[in-house]
């Protein structure tokens, strides 16, 4: 009887880490360099995260890991632009995919915008993954030069604005 309770714990602790994932984040970075007059852009999402967000988003099952990264790189840059927005200034700025990579058990997607003088102000607007789950948790990065803030959003809140 003493083997069985053992063997149930393990069952059950298995299944419980195993099939449920402990927290839905991102973790969006914005970096700003009056150097450079680049701003740098990086999302950080978990793999089987961003898989239901891009198969609820257009329909079609994808594997970030081990899937064929020319077929997915449009649809990552589709995706991340229809749900992140970015103003300078309190303008909207478009910004360039540049490409993804799996860091451990991460996808790190990665952006620009390039000949930017003089920011003052970055504001973000970020619902990655809100649509997937409703617990989904943004957080936020900015780094204007060498001042830097963090924001957390939950939905439905999507907004942050950070000045100089």
């Amino acid at each position: 009887m003493k083997y069985f309770k053992i063997f149930l714990a393990c069952v059950v602790f298995t299944c419980v880490v195993g099939f449920t994932h402990p927290f839905f984040v991102s973790v969006t970075e914005i970096e700003y360099s009056s150097k450079t007059k680049e701003v740098g852009i990086s999302v950080k999402v978990f793999p089987d995260d961003l898989e239901e967000s891009l198969r609820k988003f257009n329909g079609i099952k994808y594997d970030v890991i081990q899937g064929d990264k020319k077929q997915l790189q449009p649809i990552l840059d589709q995706y991340i632009k229809k749900h992140l927005s970015i103003k300078l200034n309190g303008i909207k700025k478009a910004y360039q995919y540049l490409g993804y990579e799996i860091d451990k058990e991460s996808v790190l997607i990665y952006f620009s915008i390039t000949n930017q003088p003089a920011v003052a102000s970055i504001e973000v607007e970020s619902d990655i993954m809100y649509e997937y789950k409703p617990e989904q948790t943004n957080i936020i990065h900015i780094k204007l030069d060498q001042k830097r803030e963090s924001f957390r959003l939950t939905a439905p809140d999507k907004k942050v604005l950070f000045k100089k």
